[in-house]
């Protein structure tokens, strides 16, 4: 079994990791729960055996708008990719910077007990906005804004109109100055190298049309100009680090204008909507 850790910014502390699983022939493991173990393995100057910890168990997450959730008790199943794409996510709590290594485990209806693993680094601290930490005020583009391409604004808007403009009334700066909380989608529904950010954009504006009374919803586009390797200002400032900038990214900030809980490459609606649900509605 190969494992691909899909989580992009871990650092010390405890978050939502997650991997995707897939077999020697590529074929995709979805569906029900799989079993992780963690083991330190130091730094490069210092590095230590590997000593594997107790289990935690992950559930499977599809990704949003692939079929309905599968019970538990249906998986883990080998299927296409067509069919079964999405990760495993479990909470993980890390003590130490410096290199780690996951072995996931998985009992398969069919095939039988596999295993795989895969090494991963875990930071000193977390270089994208995490829970707690202060949204950055940002002027994303919006519907209003002048003097630029409507793929700027979304990817999927070609020559012709911007596609769901719920997503692109307002500015993260404006909502969080409103005292407004705000779910924010960064993504390239056109461009995203995942393939998750059309999914995931049309996952958030699900939520938008359901709980417009509950939060402000803004999506990002990464790209200025494509073709010119031009990134948007409100996605780098969240989101690049030196050279690297990874999507898809959701974020949820609270009123007081900090981050409340992130999302990153697979977010799905069961994930985020029992934390909309908590929200204050909006006086009529």
């Amino acid at each position: 079994m190969i494992v691909h850790v899909a989580s992009y910014d871990v650092a010390i502390g405890e978050g939502r990791f997650i991997v995707g699983l897939v077999t020697q022939e590529e074929e995709v493991i979805s569906h029900g729960n799989v079993d992780l173990k963690f083991a330190y393995l130091g730094s490069k100057e210092r590095p230590e055996p590997e000593k594997f910890g107790s289990s935690v168990t992950a559930t499977f997450l599809a990704i949003p708008g692939e079929g309905p959730p599968q019970p538990p008790s249906t998986g883990p199943i080998v299927a296409p990719a067509s069919e079964g794409r999405g990760v495993y996510s479990a909470l993980v709590g890390f003590d130490r910077a410096g290199f780690w290594k996951v072995r996931a485990s998985a009992d398969i209806k069919e095939v039988g007990k596999l295993s795989g693993s895969a090494s991963f680094e875990v930071l000193a601290e977390h270089e994208v906005p995490a829970p707690g930490d202060p949204a950055p005020r940002t002027e994303n583009l919006t519907l209003a804004s002048k003097d630029v391409p409507p793929t700027a604004i979304d990817s999927r808007a070609g020559s012709g109109d911007i596609p769901d403009p719920e997503l692109h009334t307002t500015t993260i700066a404006s909502s969080i100055a409103r005292g407004r909380p705000t779910l924010v989608v960064f993504s390239t529904p056109t461009y995203c190298v995942s393939r998750f950010c059309g999914p995931v954009t049309d996952m958030v504006l699900g939520l938008a049309r359901d709980y417009k009374d509950r939060a402000e919803f803004v999506h990002v586009e990464i790209w200025r100009d494509f073709e010119k390797g031009e990134i948007n200002r409100a996605a780098a400032e969240w989101l690049q680090r030196g050279d690297d900038l990874r999507e898809p990214w959701v974020f949820l900030i609270g009123g007081d204008g900090r981050v409340i809980a992130r999302w990153d490459n697979v977010a799905t609606r069961e994930e985020i909507e029992p934390l909309l649900q908590m929200l204050p509605s909006r006086p009529a």
